[in-house]
């Protein structure tokens, strides 16, 4: 196998599998990449804290972190000198081999023997995690290191949380030696393609597709894409990216150029019609029946949760939904002023009863609770009144009260050609108010309220928090605003 000039990673590997022009662009024009945003940035401190949690498992090792990530020699020359003195224990653990550079997060000895265990912050053993494990035995074994048994440690599905954290049970450890035994093979080749892949002159041509996104998202996505039109089939929705790739081969590069035929679902004829046409979508008779049963005193009612890796509650699971923030806007009649109510867990302590408590007396008036796709806040409050018998009866009460207001822009009730595609509440909203209340928010989107709030539990600064909850609370409060003039406009 030839050597690679370039120093070859794990996660550089496992990037070449997804996309070629992506390990080039990484390696070659490293300053192009996207800009890492929040909720990417938590699942990467996510995974950091996991891996720092599962050295529980094994305490005492030594660490061979380098000083920073460039330098991983020193690591190498470290890992060696331990395995020489038959350490027990070695976290981040360095080996290279041709070029190819691998950290483990832990390396035992035990019986005269080496095992490896990599720690991983899902709940399941992935294909992806498979591979990446390959990489890792591939590089070991080639080192000259006789492994015994390789392990991917990953968090358990079924551990509940009591008093206090028990590192052995939130762990469960698998052994997949012989799966990754059947993939050296592919590793070979990977690493032949890689090599060859940075050898060209300039970034192979790749198309877009899915590998765009998957496994992972790409981080050079916005380089690729920044030339694409909006008016593009890529972003047409409801159809694969083979479907795409095969109307670009018909020379159908843009959405006005497609023939409405059979072959297209319902969804996709409404969406192309109306972008051609440049006209709403409406079927009037439904979406007026669907309209006349929601009458005043009326609540617009949003929740947000997240879901903790590690958990913080007693009688939790990990990545169990925990409702924090919700927000609440009440009008009493079409004329009347519209008050918002909200309520927001402080950082610490488990407030889960405070907030079924907050949200049931904010709602004890008559009136419907309109919420746009109910599966969140139906979820989160069938959850609350398990956990809290005592508030059952009130909880079920609400939850009989409650109109998904999402089922005339889902049911094509209703469909403005400004929303391209997406049923998005900010994409809806943005298209029938024709403003977008949403910029004025510093949080953008549900999975960034979730990323930040779940980060504020190992925040320092009281100041820093105070401020981002405020914004969570801000961002909460738009989506329920937001319903409210959706409401009203489609009544109009």
């Amino acid at each position: 196998m030839s050597k690679s000039k370039n120093t070859l990673s794990k996660s550089t590997l496992i990037r070449s599998i997804q996309c070629a022009k992506s390990l080039y662009l990484y390696k070659k024009n490293y300053d192009l990449r996207d800009k890492t945003n929040y909720t990417q940035q938590q699942v990467f401190d996510r995974g950091h804290r996991i891996g720092k949690l599962a050295q529980q498992l094994f305490p005492d090792g030594r660490d061979c972190s380098p000083p920073n990530p460039y330098s991983y020699d020193p690591s190498v020359t470290a890992t060696r000198l331990l395995m020489e003195r038959k350490f027990p224990v070695i976290y981040e653990a360095c080996f290279k081999y041709n070029g190819i550079l691998v950290a483990l997060d832990m390396l035992t000895f035990k019986d005269g023997k080496w095992y490896a265990h990599e720690v991983k912050s899902a709940m399941r053993i992935s294909n992806t995690y498979l591979q990446d494990a390959a990489i890792q035995y591939y590089v070991i074994t080639k080192s000259g290191i006789e492994l015994e048994d390789f392990f991917i440690v990953n968090v358990n599905a079924d551990y509940i949380f009591d008093e206090q954290l028990n590192v052995q049970q939130f762990f469960k450890s698998t052994s997949v030696l012989g799966e990754i035994k059947e993939r050296i093979p592919f590793v070979e080749t990977t690493i032949e393609k890689a090599i060859a892949t940075l050898d060209l002159p300039s970034a192979p041509e790749m198309p877009i597709g899915v590998h765009c996104t998957k496994p992972y998202p790409c981080d050079f996505q916005g380089l690729c894409w920044k030339n694409i039109e909006k008016d593009s089939v890529w972003y047409l929705p409801g159809i694969s990216m083979q479907e795409k790739n095969m109307l670009l081969e018909k020379g159908i590069e843009k959405i006005d150029q497609i023939i409405i035929t059979e072959d297209l679902n319902v969804r996709q004829k409404v969406i192309i019609q109306a972008y051609q046409q440049n006209e709403i979508y409406t079927q009037t008779e439904k979406l007026d029946e669907f309209l006349e049963d929601i009458r005043y005193p009326l609540y617009f009612f949003d929740v947000e949760a997240f879901q903790p890796a590690i958990p913080l509650f007693k009688n939790t699971k990990p990545y169990e939904r925990i409702p924090f923030l919700y927000s609440l806007h009440y009008k009493e009649s079409a004329d009347s002023e519209l008050i918002h109510v909200d309520y927001i867990s402080e950082i610490g302590a488990d407030a889960r009863e405070l907030f079924i408590q907050h949200f049931l007396k904010s709602t004890e008036k008559a009136g419907k609770i309109v919420v746009f796709n109910t599966l969140m806040e139906k979820s989160v409050l069938f959850k609350l009144a398990n956990d809290f018998p005592n508030h059952k009866n009130e909880i079920f009460e609400r939850i009989k009260r409650i109109i998904d207001f999402e089922i005339p822009f889902k049911e094509l009730f209703y469909y403005h050609p400004k929303q391209q595609g997406s049923f998005s509440l900010k994409a809806i909203g943005n298209a029938i108010l024709n403003e977008d209340e949403f910029a004025k928010s510093t949080v953008k989107a549900g999975e960034e309220a979730m990323a930040l709030y779940n980060e504020l539990f190992y925040f320092e600064d009281k100041n820093e928090i105070a401020t981002k909850l405020q914004q969570l609370k801000k961002y909460c409060q738009t989506d329920t605003f937001v319903l409210s003039k959706i409401f009203e406009k489609l009544k109009q």
